[in-house]
């Protein structure tokens, strides 16, 4: 295997998981992060390869499988799943792919949880008298 096509077919799995990883019906997973579906949506790549580039991601711990309950199967099913770094290499490597620079001000060496979250939304208290008490107004 040529190291230049299994690093493209390596991204391409990553920007596969990235387009499917929020299409969750409760706690079950959708059918295209399952072992199969990613068979199925990469079927003209050789089988050994798609095997060995889903390998090598886990590995490297850009993404991790866990068995869980799919939309449409009555049993769990082998679902694969990106770790934030490779949230993080799926969204670089989209953005290089759209030609799309730097947003100003954004933080590129973000680590997950409250760096990935919009800074323009923030939770407000249920109670708006607590936020008079500590304002002091």
């Amino acid at each position: 295997m040529e190291e230049g096509r299994g690093r493209t077919l390596e991204l391409s799995l990553l920007l596969h998981l990235l387009e499917y990883r929020g299409h969750q019906v409760r706690f079950e997973a959708d059918q295209r992060t399952t072992e199969f579906g990613i068979f199925r949506a990469f079927a003209a790549s050789d089988a050994q390869e798609l095997k060995n580039a889903l390998r090598t991601l886990e590995n490297t711990r850009l993404i991790y499988r866990r068995v869980q309950y799919v939309v449409g199967f009555s049993e769990p099913k082998l679902v694969y799943s990106l770790t934030p770094s490779g949230h993080r290499k799926a969204l670089d490597s989209r953005r290089g792919e759209n030609g799309e620079g730097e947003e100003p001000g954004s933080d590129t060496h973000d680590f997950g949880g409250e760096a990935d979250r919009t800074p323009s939304v923030t939770a407000l208290p249920r109670d708006p008298r607590s936020l008079a008490d500590r304002t002091g107004t």
